[in-house]
């Protein structure tokens, strides 16, 4: 099956693309939303980060609070590092049972960390300013400009991820532009599947 690695930095347009994959009909295994499902209250994930950073991430209603903890996960690599040591694991193992359930022809991941054993059909990175992400950080999760600037230090650099690249979109314009580059690759995709 053709499968689309999709990556790029937070607030770089990953949800608008896959967004307007699934229109098409294309099945988006998402590893962001498979993370948020396995934190919910009674999953693996929820159990294991309370286990692990105490019920001081949790809110009045004894869910996760996602502010709460990526303040912990990016106070410090050592955070970071056992929190991703949680999820990777149990995301991984989620993300391969999806793929056993893919209606559509082909389908895409999404996920903002890869490693060199990924292996796809063809890979697109998505990259926006560091400005605009800032901003839109800062609009969307209500954090500063601080926080939004050690949680794009923390993720894989823009050299890194464009070495993954077979394609490339640089989210730099308006939505109507993005998704005319959008347009262009999805039928690049459609052929080639």
């Amino acid at each position: 099956m053709f499968t689309l690695g999709l990556t790029g930095g937070i607030a770089t347009g990953k949800t608008t693309a896959t967004n307007f994959f699934k229109t098409k009909g294309i099945d988006i295994i998402d590893a962001d939303e498979v993370s948020r499902f396995l934190q919910q209250k009674g999953q693996k994930g929820y159990l294991e980060i309370i286990q692990q950073f105490g019920k001081d991430v949790l809110d009045e209603h004894e869910e996760i609070n996602r502010i709460k903890l990526r303040d912990i996960a990016f106070s410090n690599q050592s955070n970071k590092q056992k929190l991703e040591d949680i999820m990777h694991p149990i995301i991984r193992n989620e993300i391969v049972d999806m793929f056993g359930r893919v209606k559509s022809k082909w389908a895409v991941y999404s996920a903002p960390i890869w490693t060199g054993k990924t292996q796809f059909s063809r890979t697109l990175v998505i990259d926006a300013p560091r400005a605009s992400q800032v901003e839109r950080i800062c609009q969307r999760d209500q954090n500063n400009e601080e926080l939004a600037n050690k949680i794009i230090d923390g993720q894989m650099s823009y050299k890194a991820r464009i070495s993954y690249a077979d394609d490339f979109i640089m989210n730099d314009s308006s939505l109507e532009n993005f998704k005319t580059k959008l347009e262009f690759y999805f039928s690049i995709y459609e052929q080639q599947s």
